[in-house]
């Protein structure tokens, strides 16, 4: 009899080590108990959410439907949308370069780089732009030059470090086929926080 009660005894014991582990184990991979221990550790970017930005201020852009409706228009490049896209204005006009326009993100956010996309017919595609970034729509800092390639595909441009602004600036340098002519599909401004 005294047997039987010690393998009770050592049974109940077993059962709540184990349900005490599982327990502990559950607990310690909830997410926001996770300890990363690794600080080289890079999130991936974000794009940031457009919802509500606007086209404050642009140099030329084709507001005669030349190249289908809707086409041709400054906030194309911020309508996550490939197949739509800026041009400079061409049907009636003659665009005087240089080209830029001014995207307000509405209030300042963290960026640590941009995405760019190319005009998807890879015609009029812009070469080198700069961009430049401010707070206040009046004092402006320079990020540098951008240098694109000639592809439709989605082209990663990282910041060195991260900034904070409510306004970009993008400023068309060259165009690969050296006309006064410049088109964008998208520009996307990214986050890793």
């Amino acid at each position: 009899m005294k047997t039987i009660i010690e393998r009770k005894k050592i049974k109940v014991l077993l059962r709540s080590i184990f349900i005490l582990t599982i327990s502990f184990m559950i607990q310690s991979c909830e997410a926001d108990k996770i300890l990363i221990s690794d600080t080289d550790l890079e999130l991936p970017p974000v794009v940031l959410d457009t919802s509500g930005w606007q086209v404050i201020d642009y140099t030329s852009q084709e507001d005669n439907d030349g190249e289908g409706a809707g086409n041709g228009r400054v906030f194309n490049t911020i309508d996550g949308d490939p197949n739509t896209f800026w041009h400079t204005c061409w049907l009636g006009c003659t665009p005087i370069p240089p080209h830029s326009f001014i995207i307000d993100m509405l209030e300042s956010k963290n960026i640590d780089g941009f995405n760019f996309m190319q005009r998807q017919s890879l015609t009029r595609n812009i070469e080198i732009l700069s961009i430049e970034i401010s707070n206040d729509n009046v004092n402006w800092t320079s990020l540098g030059e951008f240098t694109l390639e000639k592809i439709i595909e989605v082209q990663d441009r990282p910041l060195d470090q991260s900034i904070q602004a409510r306004y970009f600036k993008v400023n068309v340098i060259k165009v690969f086929d050296g006309t006064d002519n410049a088109a964008l599909a998208e520009i996307a401004p990214y986050s890793r926080t």
